[in-house]
């Protein structure tokens, strides 16, 4: 017969194994370099962590910690462990727990909602957002994410060229020569389904500190420049300060698809859109594209569409289509991945680190895969996987 003390001792191991097993599984669903967020067969969203994105397998019913549909979509914003998203007038700060998003703050925004993101220091976000009444008039929030407190709101009156185009859409934000330029376009609705955009781009100048407005300059050569950077990447500064962006002027974003879609540049020594450089995207690929990220050493990846493989607007974002491109923004020549077509008309679904960039894809064989594009060899292979569970992978993100 065992002695009492012996019992004692062997139900504290078991105890101490037990609660370590939970303790470490927790641990292991929040606690990840990277973090992906998942809309599901079922309708569910989850948000899955992982420190290896080369390899290895998760599923969503032991891996992915839930997110509610009716709180919560893909334009949450991710940043050093922490997750923000504007709901029901608040402008709210999440800590990811196992059981799910906790709230750990939150600032009142009322009637808005973002049309941009801009983070000029790790402390410090900028939000542009517009009315949600009008959709025509922009607000700029400074905010302390450490302090959870807003340091600047302020107005910004840009002027419609058109009594028809009021709806104003915001297509990049950001800190160029200290001074604040953001691009905008302007759009009208023509029924309850369709819509369209004006004919130019503009990109207004601003006192980074006081938000003055200086000048506003135009360009027809493209339209609808951008897009909500919650929901997808459109902009990036390169390793020589020079500013590069895409306008996006297609079905799924401007809706004028007479014109290309094209990257821009300001370069590091103006704060002007250089008349000389426009690297025309559809002469290229034929085609329209929806988001770009920065590769390194003047190179880039665009997610283009394929006219030919969609009927409408209406089977955009489930018909297997998206391509991926690799694009020289010197020589402006362009070089189409090895990978399956990808669905899902606007994703966060590209990561670049480590002289790699992980694209993440949802193809026609119901597989939901991190690929690896190792961006000096150009080698591909598949790196982590999510089971079938999975209908889009819609973010991946650098999470700690």
């Amino acid at each position: 017969m065992l002695s009492n003390r012996f019992l004692l001792i062997l139900s504290t191991l078991l105890i101490s194994f037990i609660i370590g097993c939970g303790t470490d599984d927790s641990k292991r669903m929040t606690d990840g370099k990277y973090s992906l967020y998942t809309m599901n067969k079922d309708l569910s969203n989850s948000i899955l962590t992982t420190n290896n994105l080369d390899s290895g397998n998760l599923t969503i019913s032991k891996d992915g910690i839930g997110i509610p549909t009716q709180q919560f979509d893909r334009s949450i914003i991710v940043k050093d462990s922490h997750f923000y998203f504007l709901r029901a007038g608040k402008f709210r700060k999440y800590a990811l727990e196992p059981k799910g998003l906790k709230e750990i703050a939150q600032l009142a925004i009322l009637d808005q909602h973002i049309e941009h993101i801009n983070w000029p220091s790790r402390d410090t976000l900028l939000l542009f957002t517009s009315d949600n009444k009008t959709n025509s008039r922009l607000w700029i929030y400074k905010i302390n994410v450490n302090d959870f407190k807003i340091d600047q709101q302020q107005e910004i009156k840009l002027p419609s060229p058109s009594a028809d185009f009021k709806i104003l859409s915001i297509g990049f934000g950001t800190i160029h020569r200290q001074r604040l330029l953001i691009a905008y376009a302007f759009n009208k609705v023509i029924n309850e389904t369709d819509f369209t955009t004006i004919d130019t781009m503009y990109v207004a100048t601003l006192d980074k500190t006081t938000l003055q407005l200086e000048n506003i300059q135009k360009d027809t050569r493209s339209s609808y420049p951008g897009g909500v950077n919650t929901v997808q990447s459109y902009s990036f500064h390169d390793e020589n300060g020079n500013f590069y962006f895409m306008s996006c002027p297609g079905i799924a974003l401007g809706n004028i698809p007479s014109k290309s879609t094209a990257i821009f540049r300001i370069d590091s020594n103006s704060t002007r859109i250089n008349p000389r450089y426009f690297f025309n995207l559809t002469a290229k690929t034929h085609n329209h594209a929806y988001g770009m990220w920065y590769l390194g050493n003047n190179q880039a990846i665009i997610r283009s569409e394929r006219k030919d493989r969609y009927t409408d607007f209406s089977d955009h974002h489930s018909t297997y289509q998206f391509e991926y491109y690799v694009v020289d923004l010197i020589t402006q020549t362009t070089t189409k991945l090895n990978l399956p077509f990808d669905k899902g008309t606007r994703k966060e679904s590209v990561l670049v680190e480590n002289g790699k960039a992980y694209l993440t894809i949802d193809d026609a064989k119901d597989q939901h895969q991190v690929w690896v594009y190792d961006i000096k060899s150009g080698e591909i292979t598949v790196g982590l996987q999510l089971d079938q569970a999975t209908d889009f992978i819609v973010r991946i993100d650098r999470l700690n």
